[in-house]
């Protein structure tokens, strides 16, 4: 079922001056029933071929879509990246964009219009879990339109895509040896969830033998629903002129919502000044992993103002989690170098670990919000605690040095996506060094 949020587009048409929308709805032409492999011209998937981004603009307005003129589509980098920027002034609240509903991509339209793939299902359930039904229902969704040709109703769309991703179900076995563990495991994972769909697509009979067996074509079709898509009340869609937007975890534009039928609306949540990008957040758990965000879109998050600390061989326990034992709260701070508190609880209370009646002392005073008892144990271990970080982080520095002279032995013509993995480590390192120049010191005090 479509999601049904408050009508936003009602408010901002009509209540507002900022969002005069002129052109008609029209609705989008349906597309042929599938089970038919067209011989018409498909989608040129060659690394270096055009993103006709006009067709798709003039496609989408027939389609209904509704855009304030102080939107347009740009690019810094010859078409590859292309993003939304604002021309004029763009006031708080102005509804920026409307995407009819019937325009979207969905996974429950895909179960509708081609039905329970049953073996499939089995086979996606065993290998990585019922959640990831919505993710194969949509890449067979976008198959069979690729495979539609221009007979598509979504062809200007498809025409409109990047060709190349370098996100961690495009990489290589080779690549993921030059990443840090968090990092080179949610790449992994990535690879994994296209594998398992390839897998699952066997079962589908109406998608062609050819589309089946062509690897390439699949890790494309799997890319496009991974970083296109949104998730929304467990389901997954795609919505049109939506993908073209850019994420930011510092402090996004612009806000995403459904009316009371379904359709998309995008209002700016704050004063934009003209010239500057419209961008939304793809989620938060993004707003502190620049390692997911590198993993499942390809691209390296710099507004990202903290990463996770990168403290993978900690056993945990649900005490740990408690105190603060996640991606989300152990965190780095890219700029200042600063640690987040929960670092410093998770060490220790690890250092506690040779004195239960201690350690759990001070694992009461973290969950009662005891600061002060916190805090005395903290300034009594502290020489232990920075020891123990410094440890961590200069160990890590080391990694990454061993990681850049493996990356620097391989060929470049084999493994293009180097670059992006090598820019991801020196991003991190970045980080690593601004906390190393914080602690260093004080760590130095104990020694």
């Amino acid at each position: 079922m479509a999601p049904r949020l408050p009508n936003l587009c009602g408010l901002f048409l009509f209540a507002t001056s900022t969002c005069a929308f002129h052109n008609p709805i029209s609705p989008i032409r349906h597309p042929k029933q599938h089970g038919t492999l067209l011989n018409n011209a498909r989608v040129d998937l060659s690394e270096y071929a055009s993103r006709d981004i006009n067709y798709m603009q003039e496609w989408a307005y027939n389609c209904g879509v509704q855009q304030a003129e102080g939107l347009q589509l740009t690019s810094h980098d010859e078409w590859f990246d292309i993003y939304a920027m604002a021309t004029t002034d763009v006031p708080a609240g102005t509804c920026v964009m409307y995407i009819p509903s019937n325009m979207f991509l969905t996974s429950y339209g895909a179960k509708q219009e081609f039905g329970e793939q049953e073996k499939a299902e089995t086979l996606i359930g065993n290998l990585g879990g019922a959640d990831q039904f919505p993710m194969f229902y949509l890449f067979v969704k976008v198959l069979v339109e690729y495979e539609r040709g221009e007979e598509s109703a979504w062809y200007p769309w498809l025409n409109s895509l990047p060709r190349t991703f370098n996100n961690g179900a495009a990489m290589t076995p080779s690549c993921y040896e030059c990443l840090p563990p968090l990092a080179a495991k949610l790449c992994m994972e990535e690879r994994v969830k296209c594998i398992n769909c390839r897998q699952a697509l066997k079962s589908v009979e109406f998608v062609s033998d050819e589309s089946k067996k062509d690897e390439e074509l699949l890790k494309w079709i799997f890319n496009v629903v991974q970083t296109r898509s949104l998730e929304v009340d467990g389901e997954r869609i795609i919505v049109p002129m939506v993908d073209m937007l850019n994420h930011e975890s510092s402090g996004h534009e612009v806000d995403v919502s459904y009316d009371e039928e379904g359709s998309c609306v995008v209002y700016a949540n704050t004063d934009v000044p003209a010239g500057s990008p419209l961008r939304m957040s793809y989620g938060d758990y993004y707003l502190t992993n620049p390692s997911a965000t590198f993993a499942k879109y390809g691209f390296i998050d710099h507004t990202c103002p903290s990463t996770f600390c990168k403290m993978m061989d900690i056993i945990p326990s649900t005490e740990l989690r408690e105190i603060g034992l996640s991606f989300s709260r152990m965190l780095f701070y890219k700029d200042t170098g600063e640690v987040s508190p929960e670092v410093y609880d998770v060490l220790l209370y690890q250092i506690l670990s040779e004195n239960w009646q201690v350690q759990k002392e001070f694992y009461n005073a973290c969950m009662n919000g005891d600061e002060a008892t916190k805090s005395a144990y903290h300034q009594q271990y502290l020489g232990q605690t920075m020891n123990k970080l410094k440890k961590h982080v200069d160990s890590f520095l080391l990694d990454l040095d061993k990681l850049s002279e493996k990356a620097s032995t391989k060929d470049l013509a084999e493994h293009s996506r180097l670059p992006m993995i090598i820019a991801h480590n020196d991003f991190v390192r970045q980080t690593f060094m601004n906390v190393k120049s914080q602690i260093d010191p004080i760590a130095a005090q104990y020694t």
